[in-house]
């Protein structure tokens, strides 16, 4: 079976940390490229999110106010909520895990090589959260770095000081 997707590379999480570097994977090999994050899970039983930051050419992450992003949040039983920040120092996955249930996520990423282009980004995730009652949260999301530059690699972290222990991260070429 033919398909547009070409492997570069895997990184599994297997014990606990708050951040994994996916360093070196954009190159000008491709234009867009596919980040599929599988079994998401936290430490412990209290949920956390994903965030996303981009590593620039010379292997530093991108931490400055420079990140704007917009999403549709869909809750199992609660009204849906779009969600929009400018200026911000991460790009917000939404992707939260209630252990012992697991989350994933696909992104798809933009010219992150080129120089002369901002970096532009679109997700979707499906993960489960509790507000109360325990519930399923889809988010549809798209995202942008402001800054011309080149883009190598980025950065999944939580920022809610409660770490993941298990996930598998793959970055994926999407020809033509």
């Amino acid at each position: 079976m033919a398909t547009n997707l070409e492997f570069i590379k895997s990184v599994e999480v297997t014990s606990s940390t708050s951040s994994v570097d996916i360093d070196n994977v954009f190159t000008d090999n491709y234009d867009v490229y596919s980040i599929l994050v599988t079994d998401f899970e936290t430490v412990g039983s209290t949920q956390t999110a994903l965030h996303l930051r981009y590593i620039d050419s010379s292997g530093s992450v991108i931490t400055g106010s420079t990140y704007d992003y917009a999403y549709l949040q869909m809750d199992s039983i609660r009204a849906f909520a779009d969600i929009k920040n400018t200026n911000k120092t991460f790009l917000d996955y939404n992707l939260i895990d209630k252990a012992p249930t697991g989350a994933g996520l696909i992104s798809y990423i933009y010219n992150p090589y080129s120089a002369s282009s901002y970096t532009f980004s679109s997700w979707q995730n499906v993960s489960v959260w509790q507000a109360g009652a325990l519930e399923l949260r889809g988010t549809k999301g798209i995202g942008v770095e402001k800054t011309a530059q080149s883009i190598r690699g980025f950065q999944i972290y939580e920022t809610d000081t409660r770490p993941f222990d298990k996930a598998k991260i793959s970055v994926y070429g999407v020809k033509g």
